[in-house]
């Protein structure tokens, strides 16, 4: 296990190369959150205890042994990122992370951007959920879900647009990606890093502001979605009533229309697991297939960069009855 050596002055002042260095080496990458990966690195193991300390006593020194103010500024500002990367999701900074996506060929690379979580905008995240339904697409012919009809997706509460890129690339389909005012222009932003990937792939993403709660200008039929897709739109009470109206809004009435959904099995939102399932079969949709998942998010998982397993519920929904004319 590699050691950081006290770099502060002691017996002889250390040349600022060797301090940058060492902070350099207590650097956090964001997880990949891949299970087979989970403590895997190719930087050196750090043993957490009195890192914190350290860190803290670097932020407090003058360093009057270094004379040059830019390198003093660099050493602080450095100090001060490494203890933040060690506060939590919500204490980090703006992140960007690779996620390896399986298709039927091979696998994607896309990158995503989450600015620092402020003003709990959760929607700047991407959760556990996401990347796991992400994953299965591939597992999901798209022919086989909306035989003949053209195959246009709608995502709610896309977030920093994870499912919905994959969904684009994965299935070579048209996508459209939706998130409230706050979230959209992080959401846009990622779509258009990842474009090039999508056009490879044959797919078409675009963005857009969907607010649940607005109920005014019906769409047409020409401006509902044989397949919509949700991962972890679950955070409020009031959230099962306004999902499951935007779905029964958005998805056409045709048999062969599905609603794909991954939710975490979060024991203090129960009730609004409970809620949301039922209400989708008071509007006419049931469970075609479902199962649950194992999936690792940095949500509170702890200093150093620790991941926490999470486990999730998926759910593919149709309409209960075949009173729909078939595709």
């Amino acid at each position: 296990m590699a050691t950081v050596a006290n770099t502060l002055p002691g017996n002889g002042a250390p040349l600022h190369e060797s301090l940058l260095k060492a902070l350099d080496i207590l650097a956090i990458e964001p997880p990949s959150w891949e299970a087979d990966s989970h403590g895997k690195s190719d930087q050196p193991r750090i043993h957490p205890d009195g890192v914190a300390k350290y860190l803290t006593s670097i932020i407090a020194s003058k360093i009057l042994w270094i004379h040059d103010d830019v390198v003093k500024e660099q050493i602080w500002e450095k100090a001060s990122t490494r203890l933040s990367e060690r506060s939590g999701r919500t204490g980090m900074p703006a992140v960007s992370r690779t996620f390896r996506i399986p298709t039927q060929s091979g696998n994607v690379g896309i990158v995503l951007h989450e600015p620092s979580l402020t003003a709990d905008n959760l929607g700047l995240k991407t959760w556990a959920s996401s990347y796991l339904l992400a994953k299965r697409l591939h597992m999901l012919e798209l022919s086989e879900l909306t035989p003949g009809k053209e195959r246009r997706v709608l995502e709610l509460g896309s977030g920093t647009g994870l499912v919905g890129i994959a969904a684009a690339a994965v299935w070579g389909t048209n996508v459209h990606l939706t998130d409230l005012p706050e979230i959209e222009p992080n959401l846009t932003s990622n779509v258009q890093a990842n474009q090039d990937i999508i056009l490879k792939e044959g797919g078409v993403a675009t963005t857009g502001v969907l607010d649940w709660a607005d109920t005014t200008n019906p769409p047409s039929e020409e401006d509902r979605y044989p397949i919509i897709l949700a991962a972890d739109p679950l955070y409020s009470p009031e959230h099962p009533a306004l999902l499951v109206q935007t779905i029964e809004r958005y998805l056409l009435r045709y048999a062969e229309a599905r609603v794909m959904v991954e939710l975490p099995l979060r024991e203090a939102y129960a009730p609004e697991i409970a809620d949301f399932k039922q209400r989708m079969h008071d509007i006419g949709l049931e469970i075609s297939a479902k199962g649950e998942e194992v999936g690792y998010d940095d949500w509170g998982g702890g200093n150093d960069g620790g991941l926490k397993e999470v486990r999730c519920w998926w759910g593919v929904w149709a309409w209960k009855h075949q009173q729909f004319k078939p595709c």
